[in-house]
């Protein structure tokens, strides 16, 4: 029988398609510096008062929140440049220039948590172990927060694939749903979370944030089949088996690779008879290839 290919839907070099390309929220960075107006404004009003204390004070939140949108500025063109480099890279030599750029960027201990995540999806197309390699050099505890949560989402994508569940969970635990603003990465990062939860014996936790990230929400695009995907694995064991049974279906439809895995390579038993029920009804079991003598 033939090898169930691997999905684009759960290949981590497939993930930057649904990245946003980040940008500046003018709205609301209009609205703080109203804010700081004001304060500014009541400084002076208060002066009699309390003499320069209130200058001081709001003199101060304001060089720090200066600081802190010069860095968000900085990181979000930094991070916008690298996205636009991998959308460049769309053939075998395009993604070898771009990789090349990439490096040549790199920082010469390879500790660059955005440069470290971009070249792992180029890598990922020809060789996820190269990809893991380069990510696991990264130190999270150094990156900046939403960046090392790029990572662990990605990394845990590609254990996930590798069959390494128990890495997977040890990353998930980690991440912090609330500093994604992005709604369809927020959603890749919940997919990856309750599928680590369901295959490492936390089915209850991976179907409360399944809730919350559902695969039948049209919005997530693409992201729905890693949602679907979770939802198998939380569903057949909450004994949910109808609700694992849509999730193939819509699988079967869109993916049918994903199913395709869940039959022949999954090693639950009970997860291979179901998909494999669910491909012989949709007419999607692949034939047997017979050597010829």
């Amino acid at each position: 029988m033939a090898k169930p290919k691997r999905s684009d839907a759960l290949d981590p070099a497939k993930a930057m398609e649904q990245i946003e390309t980040p940008r500046m929220n003018w709205k609301v960075i209009a609205q703080i510096a109203v804010g700081f107006l004001v304060l500014w404004v009541l400084a002076a009003m208060a002066q009699p008062y309390i003499g320069i204390w209130g200058y001081v004070v709001v003199g101060v939140l304001t060089a720090a929140a200066l600081g802190l949108g010069i860095y968000v500025f900085r990181m979000t063109r930094k991070s916008a440049a690298l996205i636009e480099i991998l959308r460049e890279a769309k053939d075998p030599e395009s993604r070898k220039l771009a990789l090349e750029r990439l490096q040549a960027q790199q920082s010469a201990e390879g500790k660059d948590a955005m440069n470290a995540l971009a070249q792992a999806q180029l890598l990922a197309q020809e060789s996820p172990q190269k990809a893991i390699a380069v990510l696991e050099k990264v130190d999270l505890e150094k990156a900046p927060a939403m960046v090392a949560d790029d990572i662990r989402a990605n990394l845990g994508l590609f254990y996930l694939a590798q069959g390494r569940a128990k890495d997977a969970r040890k990353l998930a635990d980690a991440i912090r749903l609330d500093r994604q603003p992005q709604a369809k990465a927020k959603a890749m990062y919940a997919a990856v979370m309750a599928e680590a939860f369901a295959r490492t014996g936390a089915p209850g936790e991976a179907m409360k944030l399944l809730a919350t990230y559902s695969p039948d929400d049209e919005s997530y695009g693409e992201v729905r089949l890693l949602l679907h995907r979770a939802r198998v694995y939380a569903a057949v064991q909450e004994k949910k088996r109808g609700l694992a049974k849509r999730s193939l279906e819509a699988l079967v439809n869109e993916s049918p690779e994903i199913v395709q895995q869940l039959a022949f390579v999954e090693r639950r038993p009970e997860i291979n008879k179901l998909a494999k029920q669910v491909l012989g009804q949709a007419g999607r079991m692949p034939r047997p290839k017979f050597r010829a003598r």
